[in-house]
């Protein structure tokens, strides 16, 4: 059985095509389905909790590329 994160990545992931159309906006994914689309990270957020409280939610960025974030470690 996947995780509700899984679940909720894999909706974005279906959605993106449509998506794009909104790229740099942020989707709002509840369980499978997609809330909304919203100019901020912050309108999402605030949306998000005012409908599900503390319940999970997934909160996206809408982009086709994502970015690659390496974080480097040296030994002491």
């Amino acid at each position: 059985m996947e995780s509700i994160f899984e679940t909720e990545k894999k909706a974005y992931e279906n959605a993106l095509p449509k998506l794009l159309r909104e790229e740099g906006k942020f989707a709002l994914i509840r369980e499978d389905n997609l809330v909304g689309v919203y100019e901020t990270y912050e309108d999402a957020l605030k949306f998000g909790y005012e409908k599900f409280g503390l319940e999970p939610f997934f909160i996206k960025r809408i982009q086709q590329f994502e970015e690659t974030n390496y974080i480097l470690s040296f030994p002491r």
